[in-house]
C-alpha cells in the first residue's frame, strides 16, 4: 500500500536538486535508471542531455515510462529520435553519479492513463450433488363453528447434474372441494455459464414492463441473473483522476468503501465499481506516500429498471395456457406464444421488446424505454399495440427517484377499448387507465413521511381510487411509533385509520399495541384497540407464539414448535361470537447418498454435512448454529443460498481427543434446490501406551527405537513406549546396539482415545527364531 511505502526516493528527490552532481557531457550517452514522479523502482535506459542540461531520452522509451509524446521538436541523434524532458514541460531531472539515477518530476498530464477494475464476475463453482430427492409436506385441520376442514401440501423433488425435476399435488375436503388436484410439475435446468434457466412443464410467462402474465404447460428459456448473485446487473460507476506521485485510491459509495487501489503517477480511471440503488454521492479519496489527501466527489442515480450497457435480459415461452389452476389437474387451452428482450444500450439507456400471441385470442406487441435523466432519477415510456378482433393500442409514462431524503414516482398508463392481452380473450372488462404517485421525505429523527395515490378505471366498471398518508417514527429505545390513514373513494368511500406502536425486547420477542378504525367492522365509527405479544420461530429448532386481544372482545393465540425434522403449530380465534381452531404440521424428508433424513420443509437449496460418526456436534453456517449431528455423525443443513458460497463450520474443541479436523470450515456451494453431501476431513487418532519389559522382567533400555507397521517410536524410562498410530493388532521389534527384540500388541477397537495396553514382552529375536513382521 502507497501508505507504507518508504520516503527514502521522495526525500533524496526533493534533497538532491542543490548538491546534485552535474550530468554527464552534452550528447554523451549514460546508462542510468529513471526514476518518475517518486517511483521506487524505474527501467534502466540509455539517455543523454541538451545544452541547457535537460534530459533527452529515446521516442521509442516513452511507453516503457508511461509518457505521452511532449511537445516540441524531435531530435535525431545517431539515426534515433528523442524528445526533450525540461522545464518548458514543468519537468525537473536530478542524476545521481553515485547510483547512476536521475530523479524526474512531470505533471500528472504527461502519463498514460492506467485503468482499473473494481468488479470481479467468476461463475460459482457449485459443489457437485449426486443424485437424490426430496420431500415436502404441510397438513392442516379446521373447525369453525360446525365446519371442519382438512387439507394437504405434498411437493416433491429429484435432483442431479441434469437439473430438478418438481411436482405437487393439493388435497382438500371441505364443502367446495374433496378431491387431488395436480398443481405443477416441471423440469428445471440452471445453466449458471449462460445466465439462463431453461423450463419445460408449467411455468409463469413473463410480462414485461406492460404485458401480462399467465400460467401456461409448455417451455420456457430465459435469463436468470440469480445463477451468479454476485453480478451487478445496473450500470455501474465509475471513477477518474490523477495522481502526481504513487498513490492509494479509496472509492466510497454512499460511505461505503467499495474499492482500493494502488496508483502510479498520472491519470487514473477504475471502472465497474457496483453503486447502491437510488441517489447517492461517490466519493474519490487520493492518498500519496506523504499522507496528502484530495477528495473528489460527484453525485449518481440509478435504478433497477436500468440494465448496465451491453447486458442482455431475455425470456421465450411456448405452450397451453393453463385453465382452472388449482381446481382441476391438467387441464390446458389455448396456445400461448410470448417473447421479452431487454438490453442496455448504454448505462442510461435500457429498451425492451415484448410481444404475445394466444390462439383464438389476443395478440400485441410493443416497446418499453427506461432513460436516466441525469442525477434527477428514471423516465419511463411505454407504448404497446394489440388486439383480439380490432387493433388497440396502450401507451404509459412513468418516473421515479429513490433518494436518501427524497424519493418520488409517478407512472399512467391508459389503454383503449380494442386492447386485449393473455388470459383476456373475450372479456368485456378491459383496463382502460392506470396511474398510481408517491412522494417520501425522510425527516430524520422527525422520522418517514409517506403518501401514495392510485387510481384505476376500466371500460365497464366505476372509477375508483385510493389515497394514503402514513408516517413512521423511532423512539429509542422505546421502539417506532407507526401512523396510516388511507381513503378509497369510487362507487362508496371509505376511511381507515391505524396507529400502532412496536417494541423489540430479549432476541426475538416484540411487543405492539394499537388503534384501528376499519371501513365495513361491526362499528366502522369508533377506534378498537389491540394488544399483541409475539416470540418469531428461531433459525434452528425452538418455540414461537403468538397473543392478541381486543376491545371487541377479539382474541387470537397461536403457538408452533420447530424441530430439526418439522413444524406444528396450533392456532385458536374467537372473532364476531365464534371459536375457531386450526392444527397445521409441516416437514419434509431427503433422500441423499448420506441417507433418509426427516427435515423441516425444504424449500430451497440444503446439503448434508458428515463429521465422521461423532453425535452431538454443532454445526454452522455463517458462523451461526443451525444443528447438531446424529448418531451416525451427520446434519442436514436447509435453506442455503443457492449459487453463493456458503460458510460451513465445527467447533473442533468439541471433537473427541482421539479426533483431529484439517479445516473447521468449508464452503458449500449448491445448484438451485439441490443437495451436495460434504464430509468433513476429520482423521481418528490411534494413540496407545505400553510398558515393553524383556523376558527376565527388566525394561528395554531406554532410549531403544520401536518399529512398527506405521512409525518409529523412542523407548523412554522404565520401557514406556508411546504409539500414535497403534490402531488394530500389530507386530514389531525394539532394537539397540547390539540387541533386537520382537513383540505384538492389539489395541481394543472400541478403546478409550489414550488407552494403556499394559506391560509386554518383548523376545529375544536369536531366541525366538522370528523375523518380525
Amino acid at each position: 500500500m502507497c501508505r507504507s511505502r518508504p520516503l527514502a526516493a521522495l526525500f533524496t528527490f526533493a534533497t538532491m536538486a542543490a548538491t546534485a552532481d552535474p550530468l554527464p557531457p552534452v550528447g554523451e550517452p549514460a546508462i542510468v535508471e529513471l526514476r518518475l514522479n517518486g517511483q521506487e523502482q524505474g527501467p534502466i535506459l540509455v539517455v543523454r542531455r541538451d545544452l541547457d542540461g535537460s534530459l533527452l531520452v529515446r521516442a521509442a522509451d516513452l511507453p516503457a515510462l508511461r509518457l505521452r509524446m511532449p511537445p516540441g521538436d524531435v531530435l535525431t541523434i545517431d539515426g534515433e529520435d528523442h524528445v526533450r524532458i525540461g522545464p518548458e514541460i514543468g519537468a525537473t531531472a536530478v542524476f545521481d553519479e553515485t547510483t547512476q539515477t536521475v530523479y524526474i518530476g512531470l505533471p500528472a498530464r504527461f502519463f498514460l492513463p492506467t485503468r482499473g477494475s473494481a468488479e470481479s464476475r467468476e461463475v460459482p463453482q457449485v459443489t457437485p450433488a449426486a443424485p437424490g430427492a426430496y420431500f415436502n409436506y404441510d397438513l392442516y385441520g379446521e373447525h369453525v363453528d360446525d365446519r371442519r376442514r382438512y387439507g394437504a401440501l405434498a411437493d416433491l423433488g429429484i435432483f442431479g447434474p441434469r437439473g430438478v425435476v418438481t411436482h405437487s399435488l393439493l388435497g382438500r375436503d371441505d364443502e367446495q372441494l374433496k378431491k387431488v388436484v395436480r398443481l405443477e410439475s416441471t423440469w428445471a435446468l440452471d445453466l449458471p455459464s449462460r445466465l439462463a434457466t431453461l423450463r419445460v412443464g408449467d411455468a409463469i410467462s413473463a410480462s414485461g414492463a406492460w404485458g401480462r402474465s399467465v400460467r401456461f404447460g409448455g417451455v420456457q428459456f430465459g435469463t436468470n441473473f440469480s445463477t451468479q448473485p454476485t453480478l451487478v446487473t445496473t450500470p455501474l460507476l465509475s471513477a477518474a483522476g490523477e495522481a502526481v506521485v504513487p498513490s492509494t485510491v479509496d472509492v466510497f459509495v454512499n460511505g461505503q468503501r467499495v474499492a482500493s487501489e494502488d496508483v502510479p503517477p498520472g491519470p487514473f480511471s477504475i471502472d465497474r465499481l457496483p453503486p447502491l440503488t437510488g441517489a447517492g454521492q461517490m466519493q474519490v479519496v487520493v492518498t500519496d506516500a506523504l499522507g496528502r489527501q484530495q477528495v473528489i466527489a460527484q453525485p449518481y442515480y440509478t435504478g433497477p429498471s436500468l440494465l448496465r450497457a451491453g447486458l442482455n435480459e431475455y425470456s421465450f415461452e411456448t405452450g397451453a395456457i393453463r385453465v382452472d389452476y388449482g381446481l382441476r389437474s391438467g387441464v390446458y387451452g389455448d396456445l400461448v406464444l410470448a417473447a421479452t428482450f431487454r438490453r442496455g444500450i448504454t448505462d442510461s439507456v435500457t429498451a425492451e421488446l415484448h410481444a404475445e400471441a394466444q390462439e383464438a385470442g389476443a395478440r400485441a406487441a410493443g416497446l418499453d424505454m427506461a432513460w436516466q435523466v441525469g442525477t434527477l432519477g428514471v423516465l419511463t415510456m411505454t407504448a404497446a399495440a394489440g388486439g383480439d378482433e380490432d387493433l388497440g393500442w396502450l401507451g404509459g409514462v412513468g418516473f421515479e427517484r429513490n433518494g436518501p431524503r427524497f424519493s418520488l414516482f409517478g407512472r399512467t398508463q391508459h389503454a383503449t377499448r380494442d386492447f386485449a392481452q393473455l388470459g383476456r380473450a373475450g372479456q368485456a372488462d378491459r383496463p382502460k387507465q392506470r396511474s398510481f404517485a408517491g412522494v417520501g421525505l425522510d425527516l430524520g429523527v422527525r422520522g418517514n413521511l409517506r403518501f401514495s395515490y392510485g387510481v384505476q378505471t376500466s371500460w365497464s366498471r366505476p372509477r375508483s381510487e385510493t389515497a394514503a398518508l402514513s408516517h413512521t417514527l423511532t423512539i429509542a429505545p422505546w421502539g417506532h411509533l407507526s401512523f396510516i390513514a388511507s381513503r378509497s373513494m369510487g362507487a362508496s368511500s371509505s376511511t381507515d385509520l391505524f396507529l400502532n406502536w412496536t417494541m423489540s425486547f430479549g432476541e426475538r420477542r416484540t411487543v405492539s399495541a394499537g388503534l384501528q378504525r376499519l371501513h365495513g367492522a361491526p362499528d366502522s365509527e369508533s377506534f378498537t384497540a389491540v394488544a399483541a405479544l409475539q416470540q418469531s420461530l428461531p433459525v434452528g429448532a425452538g418455540a414461537g407464539f403468538y397473543v392478541a386481544v381486543s376491545s371487541e372482545e377479539e382474541m387470537q393465540v397461536d403457538y408452533a414448535l420447530q424441530g430439526d425434522r418439522g413444524l406444528v403449530a396450533l392456532q385458536y380465534a374467537h372473532r364476531n361470537g365464534s371459536d375457531g381452531w386450526r392444527a397445521t404440521a409441516a416437514g419434509g424428508l431427503a433422500i441423499t447418498g448420506a441417507g433418509i433424513m426427516p427435515a423441516r420443509r425444504l424449500d430451497g437449496s440444503f446439503a448434508v454435512v458428515e463429521v465422521a460418526d461423532y453425535p452431538g456436534l454443532t454445526v454452522y453456517v455463517e458462523n451461526q448454529p443451525v444443528g447438531r449431528t446424529d448418531r451416525k455423525g451427520r446434519v442436514l443443513l436447509d435453506s442455503l443460498r443457492a449459487y453463493e458460497d456458503n460458510a460451513v463450520s465445527v467447533d473442533p474443541r468439541e471433537l473427541p481427543l482421539d479426533a483431529t479436523l484439517a479445516t473447521p470450515v468449508m464452503s458449500i456451494t449448491p445448484a438451485w434446490r439441490s443437495a451436495p453431501v460434504v464430509r468433513f476431513p476429520v482423521a481418528r487418532a490411534s494413540a496407545a501406551t505400553l510398558r515393553l519389559v524383556l523376558s527376565d522382567g527388566l525394561p528395554v533400555p531406554a532410549g531403544a527405537l520401536v518399529v512398527t507397521r506405521h512409525e518409529q517410536a523412542p523407548v523412554a524410562l522404565d520401557g514406556l513406549v508411546y504409539l500414535v498410530a497403534a490402531e488394530g493388532r500389530q507386530s514389531a521389534y525394539a532394537e539397540w546396539p547390539g540387541q533386537r527384540c520382537v513383540f505384538d500388541f492389539e489395541r481394543p477397537a472400541q478403546a478409550d482415545p489414550l488407552p494403556d495396553l499394559g506391560r509386554i514382552t518383548c523376545r529375544p529375536l536369536e531366541a525366538s527364531h522370528e523375523e518380525p513382521r
